[in-house]
């Protein structure tokens, strides 16, 4: 059982909001991309639609090295684990989202 406080609750929740982070920002990303017509209709309407997912997702990256920078593994090796947590969220709302139409082809 994990004591409130203990360094390994600390570390657990520490590398928790980093992942969720992460695949927040995915999901994000995602909305935007979804519902263009909530933006605005002019350049920066524009600019959020291209740039904003990659933008928000950079951003989430960076916060996640920045919570989890005590931790054991160097800045390398965290960010291949959050890029690879970014692929895997994006790859599981991807299939959710077009799983009907794909008819479960490629799974």
């Amino acid at each position: 059982m994990l004591e409130r406080g203990s360094p390994r609750a600390v570390l657990i929740g520490r590398w928790g909001i980093a992942l969720s982070l992460v695949a927040g920002a995915v999901l994000t990303g995602r909305i935007l991309r979804n519902y263009p017509y909530l933006l605005p209709n002019r350049l920066p309407g524009l600019v959020l639609y291209e740039m904003g997912p990659a933008l928000i997702l950079a951003l989430a990256i960076g916060t996640s090295i920045a919570i989890t920078d005590t931790s054991r593994p160097g800045v390398r090796a965290r960010l291949a684990l959050f890029v690879i947590a970014a692929l895997l969220a994006g790859t599981i709302t991807l299939a959710v989202e077009f799983g009907a139409v794909l008819g479960g082809q490629w799974l």
